[in-house]
């Protein structure tokens, strides 16, 4: 029965077609294939570690910094490029604020505090550069000091901070800033571990 009606549907459909009037509409897939590939590290695996702070070292009221700690930025490609870092925070909705990287949640559900990095000595080439990030998705571009997660990383000459440069190697150094939110906010009967944790995607452009 199912197989009759789906026939007699089809039949009904091609007689009444030739008067009905045409509507389309078209798909379009675009690309482009880039011969280069670059290759992003961070020195000391990525890691930093804040070893064990005690509660009572906690301000009450205010954030706490509990570290300031150097890692490097190297990116290498096969040929120069226009390329960004996409900093992708994994442990998004945790931090005090968008643009800094959250450390978890204690398992009371509290936000336990946040990191920042900071951007300096920028090399692209062997040559002094800036870093420069952008906020909607490489249309433009401005002067950066740090790097936040949803902000396109990438550098520039340092007379121009409009325009990718095209880069082969590039180093930049980083200094991951670690704070805990105030005490009071928290529950620190226990050991609570923080969690932080990112990624930097390489997007090509």
């Amino acid at each position: 029965m199912k197989k009759y009606f789906m026939a007699l549907s089809t039949a009904a459909l091609v007689n009444v077609a030739p008067y009905a009037l045409a509507s389309s509409t078209d798909l379009t897939v675009t690309g482009v294939i880039t011969p280069a590939a670059c290759t992003p590290s961070l020195s000391n695996g990525g890691v930093v570690d804040n070893g064990k702070i005690s509660a009572k070292d906690l301000n009450p009221t205010t954030s706490t910094m509990i570290g300031r700690h150097p890692l490097k930025l190297t990116v290498a490609c096969d040929a120069p490029i226009q390329f960004a870092l996409n900093p992708i925070d994994n442990r998004a909705g945790t931090g005090a604020l968008r643009t800094w990287f959250g450390l978890g949640l204690t398992d009371a559900g509290e936000k336990l505090g946040h990191f920042s990095i900071g951007v300096s000595n920028t090399l692209a080439d062997g040559v002094a550069a800036q870093a420069i990030e952008s906020d909607d998705n490489g249309q433009s571009w401005f002067r950066a000091h740090g790097s936040a997660p949803g902000l396109l990383l990438s550098v520039a000459s340092t007379t121009d901070d409009s325009t990718p440069l095209r880069v082969k190697d590039l180093t930049m150094d980083f200094e991951v800033r670690t704070s805990i939110a105030p005490a009071n906010s928290l529950t620190l009967t226990d050991e609570v571990v923080m969690d932080g944790s990112a990624t930097f995607e390489m997007k090509y452009l």
